[in-house]
């Protein structure tokens, strides 16, 4: 699976809510999500799965399609609230990723929130140690 399609199947598991949300006007829109899920439990290919769902979602008038749900290409810019003494957060030695190994979703530990579980299986995310 290529690099693309896992960061595109991260997107899905993380904002699985989100994107039925938004699709829930649009006739047959949940069914795009579904399939996406049904290939991904199957092991099938994902490739034109998650070309249609990111194209409807485009079509929606979000020209970034799936990747306008993505939270890790964020940028800081000169009109951003920067506090003085304050910086960007250290990242967790820890981290939780995908159980199968099948989308590049990570989750940070926070101790105010549980680990979140995978949307396709409902496993939990897996711990991954950093050293």
């Amino acid at each position: 699976m290529s690099e693309d399609t896992r960061k595109r199947l991260g997107i899905v598991c993380e904002h699985t809510d989100a994107i039925r949300t938004r699709l829930g006007g649009v006739h047959s829109g949940p069914a795009l999500l579904d399939a996406v899920f049904e290939c991904a439990r199957r092991g099938q290919d994902l490739t034109e799965p998650l070309n249609t769902l990111h194209k409807s979602l485009s079509a929606l008038g979000d020209t970034r399609g799936l990747l306008g749900f993505s939270s890790d290409d964020r940028y800081t810019g000169s009109r951003d609230l920067h506090v003085a003494g304050a910086g960007a957060l250290r990242p967790s030695d820890d981290s939780y990723e995908c159980p199968q190994g099948r989308c590049s979703r990570v989750w940070e530990p926070n101790p105010s929130e549980e680990p979140p579980t995978c949307s396709f299986d409902d496993r939990p995310l897996h711990l991954k140690q950093r050293r």
